[in-house]
């Protein structure tokens, strides 16, 4: 049979098995179980930071309820106080003017730290205290009752370790349930604004932050190039980088100064983010609104994190350069037919819907075929790329050139009518036709390059992009039958259309 401790100690037992989330869930089950058993006034929790000698109160149990509570007692000047606590796990005080017990409390927590890359976990021993309190001096406690605390408290220890033990287990695997989501929106995004906004998104809803920024850099990691952040709104917002003024290289030396993290004296975190020696940029967070502590759990999982996030980062840069590049004519520089084509549908579409004009240009080298075989293909490619260096510099940033083919190139001139047009035409007419061949190559003689060009406007001449090449390539060939070295508006030029065929 049961003695009465036993019997309590299992009716105890029996009481906190069962799961908790934390430790303040235990202990709120397990004080006023406490208060109840031995007809307490108060109960309270402290936490004993032994290399402070300070006792920081938690949790004060009275009536039928718990509350959090928050204050610091130095026991700096109790040293036989503080021996009995240790060597016999209950300690008494008189200070107080009514019979107080102190019971001590001891489990193992799991604690992390990261080494090499790697997050490595191992058990850390806390100490607590319970103060049980009777207001009224007759109610001394007993050696039983003190016996009887004391074993309860073990059993406290022993549920204390193991909801640490499960609490560390579940944020492991929310957080890796995180980051694996996370690295699915980056699998899954290979554009880079896109999967960035995800990504922040991301960061911002599993690990609760306050505030989530991301710092890119340029290439050489010198300049902070772009900034996105998402606050408590969860919107992202894209940040000035003229803002940070001379805290720029201040923010950029410190936090990739240290090989691990950098922290500001504001609380916010920032983790470096690097693909080898290269810096991509960088993640800064905070909980500065909300106070909350952030956990080293989250600090080092987003470490861990941010190395996959920097190559992820790398590589859709690297994409969308690759892309880039592939829009591109590497001869000449111009954007090559297929990414014109889509801007020039991008643009009638535009000119359609707001009632705009929009001009084609269509030019040749003259006598191209000539040159290449006079003075060779080499020269013939000098030839078009000092022509294509003209046509990049004169058109405005809204314009777009393309190498349509062979040494013919086209230009789309959005919300640019016909005479406007033509004042573009003369002036790559002019500039073009100061080019000289190499003198090396031509025996000394100057040899000037000219150009033809043919244009049609929108919505004079054409209402699709196919008709207006159709009515620009007609100017074009009108102006090379009247002698070359010149441009031709199609609806000036279309009554000649019915003249014979020329060159």
């Amino acid at each position: 049979m049961f003695d009465k401790k036993s019997y309590t100690l299992y009716k105890f037992h029996k009481h906190l098995n069962q799961s908790f989330q934390n430790k303040r869930e235990l202990l709120e089950c397990a004080l006023p179980v406490l208060r109840n058993l031995f007809k307490l006034d108060r109960a309270y929790f402290f936490d004993w930071q032994q290399e402070r000698a300070l006792l920081s109160l938690r949790m004060m149990c009275k009536k039928e309820y718990c509350m959090d509570k928050q204050e610091d007692i130095s026991v700096i000047g109790e040293p036989a106080f503080l021996k009995q606590l240790l060597q016999h796990g209950v300690a008494e005080t008189t200070d107080l003017g009514y019979p107080a017990l102190y019971a001590l409390i001891k489990w193992q927590r799991p604690s992390m730290e990261l080494r090499d890359g790697e997050v490595h976990t191992y058990m850390q021993e806390k100490v607590g205290v319970i103060r049980l309190e009777r207001f009224r001096k007759s109610r001394v406690f007993t050696p039983q009752e003190k016996d009887l605390i004391k074993s309860l408290a073990q059993e406290i220890s022993h549920n204390l370790r193991n909801t640490e033990i499960d609490q560390t287990k579940n944020q492991r695997l929310n957080v890796s349930t995180a980051l694996n989501d996370l690295s699915t929106i980056f699998a899954s995004s290979l554009r880079l604004n896109d999967g960035l906004e995800l990504i922040l998104k991301g960061v911002k809803k599993y690990f609760r932050f306050d505030r989530v920024r991301l710092y890119l850099t340029d290439a050489y990691g010198r300049k902070i190039k772009s900034v996105l952040g998402v606050d408590v709104s969860g919107e992202v917002m894209h940040g000035d980088v003229s803002a940070l003024g001379e805290q720029e290289s201040v923010l950029l030396k410190e936090v990739f100064s240290s090989s691990v993290t950098y922290r500001s004296t504001r609380s916010v975190f920032y983790i470096p983010l690097k693909v080898q020696r290269n810096k991509v940029g960088f993640l800064a967070f905070d909980n500065i609104l909300s106070r909350r502590p952030i956990g080293f759990l989250d600090f080092i999982s987003l470490q861990q994190f941010a190395s996959q996030m920097a190559l992820s980062i790398d590589n859709t840069r690297l994409f969308e350069r690759v892309q880039e590049l592939s829009n591109y004519d590497e001869l000449t520089k111009l954007p090559v037919r297929r990414y014109f084509n889509e801007k020039m549908a991008e643009e009638i579409y535009r000119a359609k819907r707001f009632n705009l004009t929009l001009s084609l240009m269509i030019m040749d080298i003259d006598w191209f075929k000539q040159i290449n075989d006079t003075y060779g293909h080499q020269i013939g490619d000098w030839a078009l790329q000092e022509v294509s260096k003209v046509v990049r510099s004169c058109l405005r940033q809204t314009d777009t050139p393309c190498r349509f083919g062979g040494d013919e190139i086209v230009i789309m001139l959005p919300r640019t009518n016909s005479d406007e047009a033509k004042l573009i035409a003369a002036r790559l007419q002019e500039l073009i036709s100061a080019i000289t061949l190499p003198t090396r190559y031509t025996e000394d003689k100057e040899v000037h390059l000219s150009i033809s060009q043919g244009i049609a406007s929108f919505p004079m001449d054409a209402d699709t992009s196919d008709e207006l090449f159709e009515k620009a390539d007609k100017a074009l060939y009108i102006t090379k039958q009247n002698g070359r070295g010149h441009y031709a508006v199609y609806r000036e030029i279309a009554d000649q259309l019915d003249q014979p065929d020329g060159e």
